[in-house]
């Protein structure tokens, strides 16, 4: 191959290509294996290329969070400017919508809502971040999109490419090349699209419109022309998420709006705002204690891992995620159950299979299951968040210790004295 050998690294086989760079899977002198981004070779003399894939390098290693990836080295290789970044095993997100779309198929709400709350996390972080002396430094993405969201098989959420973020809006048009601004068009602001001074609630613009997609599994501004889509956008035309998902709870469709404001002061101020609105309307009705593990198994049974049928884990998530979406509960409560009985002893099977239960109206098996599990230290709190979600029980007097801790112990004991059981306290100790 024509670049199996790059100075200290040895590329492997290539991973992506856009309208400005490339990226390689790659060995480094020291064993690693790395992602290597590289400019295309049509591009390496262009100094605005080069500038922002400098400006690329320089954001990334300032940023360290977890749903940020993650930059480990910096090189010049000849003429060549490489970037080697943290390898990443999944699928971006536009890859998961197209499949979505193509198969007609649903993302649960609770994967849509997790995937979202990381988003908005590391997005708030990269907004927020100062240099030594304090001073902000002031990044904002610009060009979040589902194909700057990976998701790997692990269930981590990563966000990419902030290769743009400190580009001025000329500079970002002119160097865009001819044909690549299309799939980017329909995430843009609408005082992005009018050459306005940005700040971090056009990430909230975009966010809104990502969350959007996921919701329903359709495009939002994909319209006949990139005209149109401006036009849609800056007029806010599009229709509510419930109108294309009917078991959407109420709230969301509100909250998406409060995103996708055309105004930017109508908008959530950051995304620390947007992330906490989401939890406390995403609360009210969906079941807490999702993580990585649930977006795992959703993306490993989308795109058919090798090893799913033989792991309990992917198994017993994936059974409790089929419960979350309208018109599959039996057939994951089949799942469950069987899992359950072959890994009676695994206490996150047994977790699985509670809300499985729980999900398909079987409340009372649930309770019972939930009471014994509440008392197994690798999953207590996850237990008792659910058993506090289904109001059974109240949460800890002092929320930053275990509800174990001997303190809560005391003032729960002294706080039940004085207000008496929970509504559903007896239905539960009756489990």
């Amino acid at each position: 191959m024509e670049y199996r050998k790059l100075g200290k690294f040895s590329l492997q086989q290539p991973l992506a290509s856009g309208g400005m760079g490339e990226i390689f899977k790659s060995v480094d002198d020291s064993g690693r294996t790395i992602a290597l981004k590289k400019i295309l070779k049509e591009h390496q003399s262009n100094e605005k290329f080069r500038d922002l894939f400098v400006r690329e390098a320089e954001i990334t290693f300032a940023l360290d969070h977890p749903n940020i990836v993650k930059a480990f080295g910096f090189d010049r290789v000849g003429e060549q400017l490489v970037l080697a970044l943290e390898y990443l095993e999944g699928v971006n997100l536009k890859e998961i919508l197209r499949k979505i779309y193509e198969q007609q198929l649903t993302i649960p709400l609770v994967v849509v809502v997790e995937i979202m709350r990381n988003v908005l996390r590391g997005l708030d972080y990269a907004h927020k971040r100062k240099d030594r002396l304090g001073h902000p430094l002031g990044i904002i993405h610009r060009d979040l999109n589902p194909s700057n969201i990976f998701l790997t098989y692990a269930g981590e959420v990563k966000i990419l490419d902030f290769g743009i973020s400190k580009a001025t809006e000329i500079e970002l048009h002119k160097l865009t090349p001819k044909g690549e601004l299309r799939g980017k068009v329909c995430y843009l602001a609408p005082e992005q699209i009018e050459g306005e001074t940005l700040d971090r609630r056009a990430d909230v613009f975009a966010c809104g419109i990502v969350m959007w997609e996921m919701i329903t599994g359709q495009p939002l501004f994909l319209k006949d022309s990139d005209t149109a889509v401006l036009d849609s956008i800056r007029n806010g035309e599009y229709a509510p998420a419930s109108t294309f998902r009917k078991d959407l709870p109420p709230g969301f469709d509100l909250l998406l709006k409060k995103a996708l404001s055309i105004k930017p002061s109508d908008r959530f101020f950051d995304c620390l705002r947007f992330e906490k609105e989401l939890a406390k309307v995403s609360k009210q009705f969906l079941m807490p204690g999702v993580g990585a593990e649930d977006i795992s198994a959703f993306v490993r049974a989308l795109f058919q891992r090798e090893g799913n049928q033989s792991d309990p884990q992917f198994l017993s998530s994936y059974a409790w995620l089929l419960t979350q979406i309208r018109g599959r509960e039996e057939a994951g409560l089949q799942i469950a159950q069987k899992v359950a009985i072959d890994y009676a002893t695994s206490p996150l099977v047994n977790l699985n299979f509670a809300k499985t239960l729980l999900s398909s109206g079987r409340k009372t098996e649930g309770l019972r299951l939930l009471r014994k599990l509440s008392r197994v230290d690798s999953i207590e709190e996850i237990a008792q968040e659910i058993l506090e979600w289904l109001g059974v029980r109240r949460p800890p007097v002092i929320r930053f210790l275990r509800r174990s801790n001997p303190v809560n112990h005391v003032l729960g004991r002294a706080r039940h004295k004085i207000l008496g059981p929970t509504p559903f306290q007896s239905e539960f100790l009756a489990a």
